[in-house]
């Protein structure tokens, strides 16, 4: 799944109504270990990576004005490492209720 097919299952459940791909915008991102905020990716996920790390983003603001980006980077594992920021702030526990 992208990440754009991704932020736009989410906030289609989470706002009760279907998000559009054609109004998310996407970018992918390269970055060395040394340049990531900690806050937004704990040093222990990315640690084992090579560098340069990847990671792909997908955003949408809706009719209020709310701004929503998703962070998506493949670890090796699973499920990928994913970061939830609304109007750019981190929110961990985004998914809970998903």
């Amino acid at each position: 799944m992208s990440t754009a097919q991704r932020l736009s299952q989410v906030l289609t459940k989470k706002l009760g109504f279907y998000v559009p791909i054609s109004e998310i915008g996407y970018e992918t991102m390269s970055f060395y270990k040394e340049e990531v905020d900690h806050v937004l990716v704990p040093p222990h996920i990315i640690e084992h990576l090579a560098e340069p790390i990847i990671a792909d983003s997908a955003s949408y603001t809706d009719s209020d004005g709310n701004y929503y980006l998703v962070i998506i980077i493949e670890t090796g594992l699973p499920e990928p490492y994913e970061v939830w920021l609304v109007n750019d702030k981190v929110i961990p526990e985004f998914l809970e209720e998903f």
